[in-house]
This record gives structure tokens, sequence and C-alpha cells, in this order.
């Protein structure tokens, strides 16, 4: 399965993105990222199409180390097109949109 995933990255992080980048029928499917150097992982999150956001908000809990995976991600207040960000302590910007419905 992950030779074929979606994946998107950058040299701080990577994600495996949903089929056609849409995740269908629930709000709060997570967009793990697994992180290639060490850090903590934050998000925030757009809504491109109408005025939601997802405040900046840190992946948790600690239990998973500095480096690897991070459970976590946005959980989106509604269906629709969001621009996420996720950084790695404040660096390496990953920016990826989705569809939300």
């Amino acid at each position: 399965m992950l030779k074929t995933a979606n994946w998107f990255g950058n040299e701080g992080m990577w994600v495996v993105l949903p089929d056609n980048g849409e995740i269908v029928g629930r709000l709060d499917d997570k967009i793990a990222p697994y992180r290639l150097k060490r850090g903590h992982v934050q998000y925030e999150a757009r809504q491109l199409d109408g005025v939601g956001v997802v405040k900046r908000q840190a992946i948790g809990p600690d239990a998973y180390g500095d480096i690897g995976f991070a459970a976590g991600g946005p959980d989106f207040p509604a269906q629709g097109c969001w621009e996420v960000t996720y950084t790695l302590d404040g660096a390496f910007p990953l920016r990826f949109v989705v569809r939300v419905r």
C-alpha cells in the first residue's frame, strides 16, 4: 500500500494525501505527517470556498517522539475546499489542498 500511496512532502516531512484529494464522509479524517527531521508539527487550515478557519495547533501526543510518525491533523468544521499547512517547529512548510465532502 505505501508504494502506491499518494505521498506528498518536502525535506522536513511527508503526508499521504487522500485519493483524488478528497476526504469523503468524515470531517475528522486525519492526514498524519511522517517527520524526516526532529521536531514538533503544527497545522492550520483555511477554507478556500468559504470563511472556515482551523487555527494553528500542535499535533500530539509527544508519545510518538520527535521524529517519524505523528498522530493527528485538522478537524474540518465544514465541507468545502481547504488549504492545509503543516510546519515542523515553524519551518519546512508543507501546504496542500483537499476537498472535504
